[in-house]
């Protein structure tokens, strides 16, 4: 069975957001999953505007300080996500109507749906832990962040 561990490279972990909108936030973490090789690169603008497209049907800021962006798309290699960390906090249209925090990007292949809402599922469970969003936000580098979440797996 997947976990949120495995699906988290470190070098797909941003600990300080550099944009301050949702869209922009988005991009820098969709170009760190083009970074891996595990999404096409050549479409990454295609990917923003989809991810946007879910996002103006519904928000994906869950509230809480946290957002998990969510897509399954044609070009992806996995199931895969990006984590991005802002401790000022990016406007999000969150369901609280508070800035984001935490933002989760999962991107994934067309045709993967159960993989992918077992990933969104196991991804919210750990998140509605108030106690580990905390320590998500106290980390101090990638590593730990992945750290934490196969501490918590097993």
């Amino acid at each position: 069975m997947i976990n949120v561990s495995d699906i988290i490279d470190p070098s797909c972990v941003r600990l300080e957001l550099g944009a301050g909108e949702k869209e922009g936030a988005i991009r820098e973490l969709v170009r760190l999953l083009a970074g891996t090789g595990k999404l096409d690169g050549y479409k990454l603008e295609r990917y923003v505007e989809e991810l946007m497209e879910r996002e103006r049907v519904s928000s994906t800021g869950i509230g809480q300080g946290i957002a998990i962006s969510h897509r399954l798309v044609a070009g992806a290699r996995a199931i895969m996500m990006a984590v991005g960390r802002s401790v000022k906090g990016v406007p999000f249209d969150s369901v609280d109507g508070k800035p984001v925090h935490l933002l989760f990007l999962i991107m994934g292949p067309q045709g993967r749906h159960n993989e992918y809402l077992k990933i969104l599922g196991k991804l919210s469970w750990h998140l509605n832990d108030r106690n580990f969003f905390e320590s998500l936000m106290r980390a101090q580098g990638p590593s730990e962040v992945v750290a934490l979440f196969k501490d918590r797996e097993t």
